[in-house]
């Protein structure tokens, strides 16, 4: 009796220690789930919340850029100088500043309206219209130097903005962007976007404010949730006081503060947090805070991605419970049989206990054994039912990645070849241009005033046909015509074909080394290469050093220049397409070079501080 007695409370001991450390083991494989998926989840959010402050930071600037218009410059300094003499007549008839109110009905503010720079703007709203194919700007206007309005796109009434406090602040600070707001009329979001206009004197002439829709600013957002969206992870961004702008893959400012805000504000700038859920069991919390973009600050706005319990942990929950039960049930056995009952039950828990670590690493090739018992065998049910929802998670997470790279290339394939249609059909109307420009010197009374404006035409073409170049050769595929090439007489030849700065020397070596290519696409290899090292220079006086020497079968051409170098955040892109350093480049030239020595057989690499080019051709 004492015997059995003990045999069976040894077993239940066993049983006992066993559902412990299953269940503690289950416990910990569970923890690190969750911290697997907050952490990716907190990798997604960080990339998101930087997608959004760097298409905003675009937008400010894309923006900015208008206010540098001739037509605008020359709009606003006239208007003021209607005002200015408005101002002098009303202080010479002594009138008080309540005789004269600006309103509709005031003659002379009427007169400040430019309907061509209205129409220039209302040009601009339809261009990004068709551009994007939604509505990006929904209202433009232009005010001068005292508020007063001289162009603008919708039914403003309003002509004085002076006394406005966003009007004063973008005089005083160059810039100020306003709160999100709801415009009934087109039934969306808006957020005003104000700057400063500057003559080019430094000189405070007016002011410019963009009304852009929240649709356009969350565009790029929107795709990336629509992509990372699954059942059970969605993605919520929220403003400055917690309040939901974009939920549900739908933009609506609400006027909630989601529960979890305070946790958001005492966290980190990227962290993920558990909340207990009534009907989830738990639910993950990720987020992501703006920090900026280069000269955009941001927002204060905060990227959220919430991750119910999904099939992985729901299955991991369900078998610890499962677990507990066939534990219960193990030790009730045991005062009946004990040895019986933790022999048969005993293994295939720890098989099982294996396998859970095992798919806690990531390893999803496991085989399960039948067995006879049906808890047991309800468990391995789950195991396998689980990897399965697990592979067909990472495989459909995938397609959808597969899918968004592939629709990209389309649409770059597509506009690339749109590009080089429309350089190519562009090239005769410039040398047209050009020539007609010439003629037009010849034949006029030479002035200075006329000479200098045929110069800026001329520059203005010669951009435009460098631009155009770089895009035909970017995007035009031809056999190579192979000769043999002296590099020098190359290296010289491409000198020769550009405007050399008086700042600026560019020093070639003598060599006798030769290589087999195509004399007219390695041309325009160098050409760009010294173009790049000139603009780099700048107006300070600088020298560009080429070197050429020969190692093993190979010909090495070294192009150094004394600019200030490229860079740091620009520098690793540099050779991929539209990536630019300069704000009239097409990005495409550095691109264009590293195509051509390819085909050639060769290399090319840069290293900076100081910016060099290492071009490596087989020798004939």
């Amino acid at each position: 009796m004492k015997i059995s007695f003990m045999i069976i409370a040894v077993m239940f001991a066993i049983s006992l220690s066993f559902t412990i450390v299953g269940y503690v083991t289950f416990e910990i494989t569970v923890d690190e789930i969750k911290e697997l998926l907050g952490s990716r989840n907190e990798g997604f959010a960080f990339n998101m919340i930087q997608g959004l402050d760097k298409h905003i930071e675009n937008r400010i600037l894309a923006f900015k850029e208008l206010t540098n218009l001739k037509i605008i410059q020359d709009v606003l300094l006239d208007s003021n100088k209607k005002y200015e003499r408005f101002q002098e007549m009303k202080s010479h008839l002594n009138l008080e500043s309540t005789d004269a109110k600006f309103t509709e009905t005031t003659p002379f503010l009427g007169e400040l309206e430019d309907r061509v720079l209205t129409d220039e703007l209302l040009d601009t709203i339809e261009f990004y219209h068709d551009e994007y194919n939604y509505d990006v700007i929904e209202e433009l206007f232009v005010t001068n130097a005292y508020g007063a309005n001289v162009a603008l796109t919708s039914g403003t009434s309003v002509y004085s903005q002076s006394e406005e406090e966003w009007w004063q602040i973008t005089k005083n600070t160059g810039l100020h962007i306003d709160k999100i707001k709801f415009n009934e009329s087109t039934n969306s979001y808006s957020m005003d976007f104000a700057y400063a206009i500057n003559d080019e004197n430094d000189n405070f002439i007016g002011v410019l404010r963009a009304s852009i829709t929240l649709n356009d600013l969350l565009s790029d957002f929107s795709e990336e949730s629509d992509v990372i969206t699954i059942p059970g992870r969605s993605v919520v961004l929220l403003d400055e006081l917690g309040r939901p702008i974009y939920s549900e893959q739908t933009i609506l400012l609400s006027a909630l503060t989601v529960p979890y805000f305070d946790i958001l504000i005492q966290g980190e700038d990227v962290e993920f947090f558990e909340l207990d859920d009534a009907i989830d069991d738990f639910k993950l919390i990720s987020y992501a805070k703006s920090t900026g973009y280069r000269t955009f600050e941001g927002f204060d706005w905060t990227v959220v991605i919430e991750q119910d319990s999904s099939s992985i942990v729901s299955e991991f929950i369900e078998l610890r419970n499962s677990i507990f039960a066939v534990s219960i049930a193990g030790m009730a056995a045991s005062i009946i049989g004990g040895f019986l009952i933790s022999s048969t039950v005993s293994s295939p828990l720890k098989r099982l206990t294996k396998i859970a670590n095992s798919i806690s690493r990531g390893n999803f090739n496991i085989k399960i054994k039948p067995s006879k018992i049906n808890e047991i065998q309800t468990i391995s049910n789950s195991f396998e039912d689980m990897t399965s929802h697990l592979k067909k998670l990472i495989e459909t997470e995938k397609q959808l990645a597969e899918a968004k790279v592939k629709i990209k290339n389309e649409r770059l394939t597509a506009i690339g070849e749109l590009a080089a249609s429309m350089a190519h059909d562009m090239k005769n109307p410039l040398a047209t241009i050009k020539s007609s420009t010439e003629i037009l010197k010849n034949n006029a009374k030479q002035t200075d005033e006329l000479n200098e404006v045929v110069n800026r035409m001329n520059r203005a073409i010669d951009r435009m046909s460098h631009q155009i170049n770089d895009v035909l050769n970017f995007v035009r595929i031809t056999p190579l015509e192979l000769q043999p090439i002296k590099i020098q007489d190359l290296l010289e030849s491409a000198k020769t074909s550009l405007e050399i700065p008086d700042n600026v020397s560019i020093v070639i070596p003598k060599s006798n080394l030769e290589i087999r290519g195509d004399l007219r696409k390695l041309e325009i290899v160098f050409i760009n290469l010294f173009l790049n090292a000139i603009q780099a220079i700048g107006k300070e006086a600088g020298i560009i050093n080429c070197t050429i020497e020969e190692k093993n079968t190979s010909a090495i051409i070294m192009i150094q220049d004394s600019g200030p170098g490229i860079p740091e955040d620009v520098f690793p892109k540099i050779f991929d397409p539209l990536i630019s350093s300069k704000q009239k480049g097409t990005g495409l030239g550095l691109s264009t070079c590293k195509n051509v020595i390819e085909l050639h057989n060769g290399t090319i690499v840069a290293q900076n501080n100081p910016t060099r080019f290492i071009v490596t051709l087989p020798l004939l």
